[in-house]
């Protein structure tokens, strides 16, 4: 983290999610079991996704962006993601971060706009990736985001051993100066929880 105040910013979401897990779970905020699940890719559980630690607890997903934390619970896998509009090196960034499909839309945007139509992709890929459980820990250009599409979308992944797998990415209602989106299995239709902070 770069400076006190991305530290202050980590500590206050993580501390606001104990406090909404704790009145979702009826616990004392103290007596919420935070820990990792196991990492779906090596099976480690130091770097794996956020879990509850209890039996038969809900997933969930953490994500936090200049002021704006978001926390996702679901019965079943999940992933959000938030991100602050800001300048972003977008005509560098694009050959690593976006499919030849997404680069012609986002590089074709105007400059204006441009910023925010890389930082949909991101945000929609990160949504996905944590939904899977691994985070950025591949290519992101091997995820298509249909760029030019408004949502919700449907993103495929073919990461993990069982074979592709597709997920509804949906829009999520943030406060202007912010991008944020929910993944889902594109069959799920559980009830999910998001909260802004």
């Amino acid at each position: 983290m770069r400076g006190e105040r991305s530290v202050a910013e980590y500590v206050n979401c993580r501390a606001t999610v104990r406090r909404l897990l704790a009145r979702l779970l009826g616990v004392d905020p103290v007596g919420v079991p935070m820990g990792r699940r196991p990492c779906p890719g090596c099976g480690s559980p130091e770097h794996g996704p956020p879990a509850v630690l209890l039996p038969g607890g809900p997933l969930l997903s953490i994500s936090h962006s200049e002021g704006l934390g978001m926390l996702a619970v679901s019965p079943g896998p999940v992933g959000v993601d938030v991100e602050a509009l800001r300048d972003v090196r977008v005509t560098e960034l694009a050959g690593a971060a976006l499919t030849a499909a997404e680069q012609q839309v986002v590089l074709g945007t105007p400059e204006p706009r441009r910023a925010r139509a890389f930082l949909r992709c991101w945000t929609r890929k990160e949504a996905v990736l944590k939904a899977v459980g691994i985070g950025i820990t591949t290519s992101l250009t091997t995820l298509e985001t249909s760029a030019a599409e408004p949502g919700p979308v449907v993103v495929t992944t073919d990461i993990a051993s069982s074979g592709p797998v597709q997920w509804r990415v949906s829009d999520v209602s943030v406060p202007q100066g912010w991008v944020a989106f929910l993944a889902l299995l594109a069959t799920a239709d559980e009830a999910v929880t998001v909260q802004a902070a």
